[in-house]
């Protein structure tokens, strides 16, 4: 059962999901929620193009910038405390200085599981789009990590996918223990060019959870097509609110880290991923 959860703060419309989140599950585990700010002073200190003025003017930017940085900080610290105590959810602050998936990454070794928005903007200061903090925290983070969309579905099951890699495997087992498994019906998908041989898959999965206490329903689907759209077409046709899986895949899937069945299902999914590596 978790007992804490870390959501990372960046003041977009995904943070502001991933802390709706959050905020039930907290609720149902009796969990303290944790707000995570990042200013990220390493990025916003980087030497640029300064013409004529040189150095003085490097600098009056970069105290700018930092004072601004601080100032946005301290309001999304204040916004999380405030949703939390109207929610009656138990939760602290943090505000850290440095890189965001670092300091993620080293606050995550005191809590149970990580939520960030599935586009994260932790370099608000430094660029106007998505920066790669939630692929570089799912990469080597030491807790699972929840991608949560900026308008994720409310479904009524969860779906693990599930191809019998090693990453596939630590993501069920982190599922499991986080408590999250009983909060709605679970289906166990595998999706492998022979139907037989993704029941046998899928079945070693259905057997660890049922070990748990916790009933699941198979589904083996026998194609050599994407098993990302697989996946997302049977988590819709299941009004899935979350999806398990590894964050990279082996087997049949044939995927490298990050590869196309990962990036697929971030790009497209408007689902909650709960991802392991």
């Amino acid at each position: 059962m978790a007992r804490s959860i870390l959501v990372g703060l960046d003041g977009s419309l995904n943070s502001a999901a991933a802390v709706d989140l959050g905020i039930r599950w907290a609720k149902h585990s009796n969990a303290l929620l944790v707000g995570l700010g990042v200013v990220d002073e390493p990025e916003i200190l980087q030497p640029v193009c300064m013409p004529l003025a040189g150095t003085a003017s490097q600098e009056r930017r970069d105290r700018t910038l930092l004072a601004d940085a601080r100032h946005k900080v301290e309001n999304f610290l204040q916004d999380f405390s405030i949703r939390c105590a109207d929610a009656g959810v138990s939760s602290k602050v943090l505000e850290d200085v440095g890189l965001p998936p670092d300091q993620i990454m080293l606050e995550a070794q005191r809590y149970d599981l990580i939520l960030l928005g599935q586009q994260t903007y932790f370099a608000f200061e430094t660029q106007s789009g998505a920066d790669d903090t939630l692929r570089e925290v799912v990469q080597q983070s030491p807790r699972p990590v929840v991608a949560v969309p900026e308008q994720p579905a409310s479904g009524s099951s969860v779906l693990v996918a599930y191809d019998g890699s090693l990453q596939a495997a630590r993501a069920l087992q982190a599922f499991q223990s986080v408590g999250t498994c009983g909060l709605h019906p679970v289906h166990v998908v595998s999706v492998l060019p022979d139907r037989t041989e993704a029941a046998r898959c899928a079945s070693r999965a259905v057997d660890f959870l049922g070990f748990h206490g916790v009933k699941t329903e198979l589904h083996a689907i026998g194609s050599s097509q994407e098993p990302a759209q697989q996946i997302l077409n049977l988590a819709r046709q299941l009004n899935a609110g979350l999806v398990v899986m590894g964050a990279c895949g082996q087997s049949g899937w044939k995927e490298v880290f990050f590869g196309s069945v990962t990036r697929t299902m971030l790009h497209d999914s408007n689902i909650p991923l709960f991802l392991y590596h």
